[in-house]
């Protein structure tokens, strides 16, 4: 089981549904119809969840540098959103 180790150095179990959650968040944001956002967030889960289930544990910053590149790929609207989300919320660029 991948372990994801947080900013602030906790650790927990790298979790598919809240990944899923939060890119469907940025998806709604961004305006994207309900049928393109099924689909992004089938791609981008897969793609995330094939490259980390491999890894025993990785940094939250480096998962969510790979979450935005699938975006940027994917969707680019929405990874402008998931940035504004975290540089208002985080204070991250």
């Amino acid at each position: 089981m991948t372990q994801v180790q947080k900013r602030n150095g906790r650790k927990q179990k790298f979790d598919e549904n809240k990944l899923k959650h939060s890119v469907e968040a940025a998806a709604n944001e961004a305006g994207v119809p309900e049928d393109r956002c099924r689909a992004l967030v089938k791609a981008v889960t897969k793609e995330i969840s094939d490259s980390v289930r491999k890894e025993k544990e990785v940094q939250s910053t480096y998962l969510r540098e790979r979450i935005l590149s699938a975006l940027d790929k994917n969707e680019p609207i929405v990874a402008r959103s998931w940035r504004d989300y975290d540089r208002e919320s985080k204070g991250l660029a």
